[in-house]
């Protein structure tokens, strides 16, 4: 087990690295950095996530303000080659649920995100949110982009309630970045 932990360590560090590279003319800015290691995570947690039926082609759907969008909406499959379509939806769009098997939640005020996640319970989608940082209300991984670093954590009892399966590599990596300065 510690042999894969330190596996997908280096592999995470070693993706990231890389996608920084992807415009080796120019410098990226901050900002771009960070919404590519932003893709580049969400990337990495859905090659480490399965479904009860895995999907030949992978929703990924957006919503709510999200200052990462435009890096989300440029995935267009992952590293297994399964293709990932990507979509904008409103937050009370009631179809969510069937549209999707993930959803990445942006800037949301709680009283909006109760009745979003209430509308998701049954269905089979791992959530990933841009802003909660305790990560114990609704999401199942919570992104932290602070200054040139993407970190998350996971909340447990949205993974237990979502319907899908996450490495438990992943589930350490997300413990080990909660001490990290």
């Amino acid at each position: 087990m510690m042999q894969s932990h330190s596996l997908i360590r280096a592999l995470l560090l070693l993706i990231t690295l890389s996608g920084s590279l992807v415009q080796a003319g120019e410098p990226l800015t901050s900002a771009e950095l960070r919404a590519e290691q932003v893709r580049q995570t969400v990337l990495d947690i859905l090659s480490y996530t399965r479904w009860p039926s895995e999907p030949t082609t992978l929703r990924l759907c957006i919503t709510a303000p999200t200052e990462y969008a435009e890096a989300l909406l440029s995935i267009a499959h992952q590293a297994n080659g399964r293709p990932v379509e990507v979509h904008r939806y409103e937050t009370d769009d009631e179809s969510l649920g069937q549209r999707c098997d993930v959803i990445y939640v942006g800037v949301l005020s709680p009283p909006l995100r109760l009745p979003l996640f209430q509308r998701l319970e049954g269905y089979p989608i791992l959530s990933i949110s841009e802003q909660s940082s305790e990560c114990i209300a609704d999401a199942v991984f919570c992104l932290q982009a602070t200054g040139e670093r993407v970190r998350f954590k996971v909340n447990l009892d949205a993974l237990a309630r979502s319907g899908v399966r996450v490495h438990p590599a992943v589930l350490k990596l997300a413990r080990a970045g909660e001490g990290a300065p």
